[in-house]
């Protein structure tokens, strides 16, 4: 098989289904491919073979026994090396985890274990999942299957190069400033950040930034996000975030309220117009569609999200204390050096902060369900680059990847990155669904839309 385009996650369910291939095939072509990929894309940082086959071997007894848990059972999976796994190791992308398993499983890989999906590994992440490109002190560099030169962005570049390179049809990962919609974005990934809640939570690494970070899913094709997000969504007692959602919105079309730039911010040219023609598309579908300002004010989360992550990279760096200034990237010391010069007044300031940022998105949100922007600036850049060298012609700097993507983070709300017509190079592009709080099944709604109608041809991904 391994010769051949990699299947779906629905179409290896079918498969299991009709009993035409078995777990421990799927697991013996997932695992080949890693083999022929992974040395050059740098997208696992563990891999369990012997788990992954018990696990393979106890899913193809329940297909003979035509007991399968769910669509997933047997189907090979991957899991973002900052979340939890037991019996995997968590390094959290430091040289100070290098030597921690954790203890138990986040509720998200407990489910996931319930559906019977076979985790193969975990996936390559920057030190505290903290950088828009995936480079780990401990690790390394993850590549772009697309274009080797390229970086697949951050912080869940190491599960976008696993997915895009048909290593695996699904991976698990986080968001807390963008982190799984602008790497689909720059792999040609649908990318869900969920609402706050939607997947719970309990077992982990102290966030890096209070709420902001979700856990995510990045696929190749969106009937994979969903059939993964309908196995593992749902409420938790012990995360009480999860019993706090709201009902779904009343049954009719979502309204679009839509924005292709920010004044005064960096956009490329062909993202922009990637955006446009969405929204024309949309409106072509009989929904109304209303340009509209951004709801948000960029350079207050741009301060707010520096205070807090400043904060949780000094907490995190202290829990090593006689190691971090030695050990940490110089990106993650300089954060929790800032970090540990704030004063309570300043991180309450923080707070205050965060409360006017959704204050204000709530106001200005309008009468619209769902906007339509970009989720990333630009597409990918070179992979030795911190940041774009240059964006539409303007020079680059640091935040403007973020410009579209943090404010989502901090309301909670849900955002999905869809592939949208690719740069004129070849190059993925992403498009950005932005839903109430509670609304993703408004994005999945929309996102088949768009791809039944939409005027380009989605490009076949690399061979790998």
């Amino acid at each position: 098989m391994t010769n051949e385009a990699p299947l779906s996650a629905t179409a290896m369910a079918e498969a299991l289904e009709r009993r035409t291939t078995t777990p421990s095939a799927l697991l013996e072509d997932a695992l080949a491919r890693v083999g022929r990929a992974d040395a050059t894309l740098g997208a696992f940082v563990h891999l369990d073979p012997e788990g992954a086959a018990k696990a393979a071997a106890e899913a193809g007894a329940r297909q003979t026994a035509g007991q399968r848990l769910s669509p997933l059972d047997g189907v090979p999976v991957a899991v973002k090396d900052n979340l939890w796994v037991a019996g995997m190791p968590a390094h959290w992308g430091s040289r100070l985890w290098s030597d921690f398993t954790p203890p138990c499983d986040d509720i998200v890989v407990e489910r996931l274990r319930a559906a019977g999906a076979v985790i193969i590994g975990k996936t390559n992440t920057p030190e505290f999942a903290l950088s828009g490109r995936t480079d780990s002190p401990l690790h390394g560099k993850s590549r772009n299957p697309w274009d080797v030169t390229l970086t697949p962005g951050g912080s869940s570049g190491g599960s976008v190069a696993a997915v895009a390179a048909g290593m695996v049809p699904v991976s698990i990962v986080t968001d807390a400033g963008g982190s799984t919609r602008i790497p689909s974005s720059y792999t040609g990934l649908y990318g869900l950040r969920p609402s706050n809640g939607r997947l719970a939570r309990r077992h982990g690494f102290p966030p890096m930034g209070i709420d902001f970070q979700a856990v995510g899913i990045v696929a190749r094709e969106l009937a994979d996000l969903e059939l993964a997000y309908g196995l593992l969504a749902g409420p938790d007692a012990r995360d009480p975030a999860s019993l706090r959602l709201p009902a779904p919105r009343a049954a009719g079309r979502p309204r679009i309220g839509w924005f292709a730039r920010y004044e005064g911010e960096l956009v490329h040219p062909e993202v922009e117009a990637a955006v446009t023609e969405c929204a024309r598309l949309l409106e072509a579908a009989g929904y109304e569609v209303t340009p509209c300002p951004p709801p948000y004010d960029v350079a207050l989360v741009r301060r707010v999200w520096g205070a807090i992550s400043a904060a949780g990279a000094a907490r995190a760096a202290e829990m090593h204390p006689d190691r971090w200034r030695a050990e940490a990237s110089a990106a993650i010391a300089a954060a929790a050096t800032r970090g540990l010069a704030m004063s309570a007044v300043d991180y309450v300031r923080a707070l205050d902060g965060l409360a006017a940022i959704r204050a204000q998105v709530s106001e200005n949100w309008g009468d619209v369900d769902v906007y339509l922007c970009p989720s990333a600036a630009s597409p990918a850049w070179a992979i030795d680059d911190e940041f774009p060298a240059e964006i539409g012609g303007q020079p680059g700097h640091a935040a403007a990847q973020n410009t579209f993507a943090t404010w989502v983070n901090a309301v909670g709300h849900p955002g999905l990155n869809i592939p949208g017509r690719p740069h004129a190079d070849g190059r993925p592009l992403g498009v950005q669904l932005v839903g109430r709080y509670g609304g993703e099944a408004d994005l999945f709604t929309l996102a088949r839309d768009i791809a039944a109608h939409a005027g380009w041809t989605r490009p076949p991904f690399p061979a790998w």
